[in-house]
């Protein structure tokens, strides 16, 4: 299994950046922007959160950035770091699964608890 990378648009309160070749990080349940980046966009840390690392767990700042990838838009939390990376939530919440073979993402449903089928009908959208 090799990388996979995606293009990635970010924006915040004071515009928007098209980082071009961003790893999608399934080990990691959230997607992380370079600080230098979310302070340009005027992406304010929320919250801080603890995350769970080799060796130990490290704290960073969260904040929410609006996130783009392949015209499927959402406001997600961030965590304001190092690197730039997409992380599990972001993939399920905009919808997208890894094809680790083709190294691409592929459009994926959700998936809900098999029980609230039975007990609850489809609300409007």
């Amino acid at each position: 299994m090799g990388k996979v990378y995606t293009r990635v648009r970010v924006e915040g309160p004071r515009g928007s950046v098209e980082l071009d070749r961003v790893l999608v990080d399934t080990g990691a349940t959230h997607s992380m922007i370079e600080r230098g980046i979310a302070d340009d966009l005027g992406i304010q840390p929320e919250r801080r959160m603890q995350f769970a690392v080799v060796g130990g767990t490290i704290e960073f700042p969260v904040g929410l950035a609006l996130l783009e990838i392949e015209d499927r838009r959402f406001r997600l939390p961030v965590v304001l770091g190092d690197h730039n990376l997409i992380g599990l939530t972001t993939l399920e919440t905009l919808g997208f699964g890894v094809d680790s073979v083709r190294k691409r993402l592929v459009p994926v449903r959700g998936i809900l608890f098999p029980a609230l089928h039975r007990e609850s009908t489809p609300a409007a959208v």
